[in-house]
């Protein structure tokens, strides 16, 4: 690990919240019904996979985004469906943390969540702008 990404991480490891520093019912139970029923060792993959399943009874269609750039070509404003974005990889360099800062402040994305790992996008137009730095797994 770099000094870069040592920094990057300590910033976010004292930014992070549980599941008790969350006011919006929707990533309450996105969290605690979901994310922290996946077992701590496992792989982003199966993290997606598991997500998508949870979001199947919520009417989201969730995509997989490898990287920040291919997410930014596909934030739209369709009204047709709600979508949600699975983004690997948000802290890899300075670049995609850019990237990621960017992405969250877009008008037409209501919900993003930072897990470290990887991050979540919603365009949840019922619901008030919110920025999430989250853990995945409870620590205390």
């Amino acid at each position: 690990m770099s000094a870069l990404e040592i920094i990057y991480f300590t910033r976010y490891f004292f930014k992070a919240g549980d599941q008790h520093s969350v006011h919006s019912p929707f990533v309450y139970h996105l969290l605690t019904d979901c994310i922290q029923q996946i077992p701590k060792k496992t792989s982003l993959k199966n993290y997606f996979n598991k997500i998508q399943q949870y979001l199947e009874t919520t009417s989201y269609s969730l995509h997989y985004c490898s990287n920040i750039l291919e997410l930014k070509t596909k934030v739209t404003t369709a009204d047709s469906e709600p979508l949600a974005y699975f983004i690997s990889d948000i802290h890899k360099n300075k670049g995609t943390q850019q990237e990621w800062n960017s992405i969250t402040k877009d008008k037409n994305i209501q919900i993003s969540i930072d897990f470290w790992s990887f991050g979540l996008i919603f365009e949840k137009k019922d619901q008030e702008k919110e920025h999430f730095v989250l853990f995945k797994n409870r620590w205390r």
